[in-house]
């Protein structure tokens, strides 16, 4: 006895895996797609088409058609024999590239594993909807779960380092794995952690701005810059009234530069500097005369001497005992 479904083909469909679709279309030549979807049509209806056929129904020259088969081939998306071609299963052979099955565990390893990966699992699934909308490539399930294992994040940390991302714009691997690095050498894991790292952050990034605007700069401060500033508000311990009275220092410099601005406030924090006042007390102190003080103190050489006086004899003597 057979079941069969009576459907026009005019109005049926042909199923494309999303892998497909995600990962991997986008990297694939036209030709190469065309050859592809067609093919999983053929699949579908058990079909049979010559070479010949196959492509003059694309439209594609056999040179084209045998070109587009050897990408597939080497993409691993069909296996050719002489007696056809099978379309391999791509959401399989990612299945076998993301998990690698364990034959043997205790049962409270079992469970363990079990809890860790549902929390790992529930947090991906949470970023896939935040950050991709649904649609999350496969590969970076991948790139996510490999972040867990070398940086050890709680589940709470990951989602903020994506968020963190999003929100400056730069969700790409590069810059996401750059902040990972960056907050690991903080050894922030958890939440608590990290929560004190953003206050840190927080005040580095008002600090940024006020001395920006202080310096006219009409830009945010480079990434190098802000590692001065990070030293001088968090290493240091300076307040912004101190590092204020650092950059008034710079005024009439010709060449603006942050390593004269950080030597100023290095040297104040080698003197225990803490303070407004104790540092306008070490400069009061320790003040250099400027040039006009200086010049005005001294003794003019031109009229550093005693006018001599001289009578009417003198002039006599002169007189008499010059030659005639």
């Amino acid at each position: 006895m057979e079941f069969q479904i009576s459907k026009d083909m005019l109005f049926s469909d042909t199923l494309v895996p999303d892998i497909f679709i995600c990962d991997i279309m986008p990297t694939l030549p036209s030709d190469c797609v065309k050859v592809y979807i067609y093919g999983l049509f053929l699949c579908k209806y058990n079909k049979k088409a010559t070479m010949d056929d196959f492509a003059k129904k694309l439209g594609l020259s056999r040179d084209s058609l045998n070109a587009a088969l050897v990408l597939l081939e080497n993409e691993q998306l069909v296996v050719r024999t002489h007696t056809g071609i099978t379309f391999t299963d791509v959401k399989n052979k990612q299945l076998g590239r993301l998990y690698s099955i364990k034959q043997e565990s205790t049962p409270a390893e079992a469970i363990s594993n079990t809890q860790y990966n549902q929390r790992r699992n529930q947090c991906i699934q949470s970023m896939n909807q935040m950050f991709f909308q649904g649609s999350m490539p496969s590969d970076w399930y991948t790139y996510i779960d490999n972040l867990f294992n070398q940086y050890h994040f709680d589940e709470d940390v990951m989602i903020s380092l994506f968020q963190y991302c999003y929100n400056k714009n730069a969700m790409n691997r590069k810059y996401i794995s750059r902040v990972a690095s960056s907050w690991a050498k903080r050894n922030i894991t958890s939440h608590i952690e990290l929560e004190k790292y953003m206050e840190v952050f927080q005040r580095t990034r008002e600090y940024s701005y006020k001395i920006a605007k202080a310096l006219r700069l009409h830009r945010s401060l480079t990434v190098y810059e802000d590692e001065f500033v990070d030293t001088w508000a968090n290493e240091y311990g300076f307040d912004m009234d101190i590092i204020e009275i650092a950059l008034k220092r710079t005024t009439g410099k010709s060449n603006l530069n942050f390593r004269y601005i950080n030597k100023i406030l290095t040297d104040w924090h080698r003197e225990g500097l803490k303070t407004k006042e104790e540092v306008l007390a070490y400069l009061s102190k320790n003040e250099v005369k400027p040039k006009s003080e200086v010049a005005a103190t001294k003794v003019p050489q031109n009229t550093n001497f005693k006018q001599r006086k001289y009578n009417k004899d003198f002039y006599e003597r002169i007189k008499d005992s010059t030659f005639k």
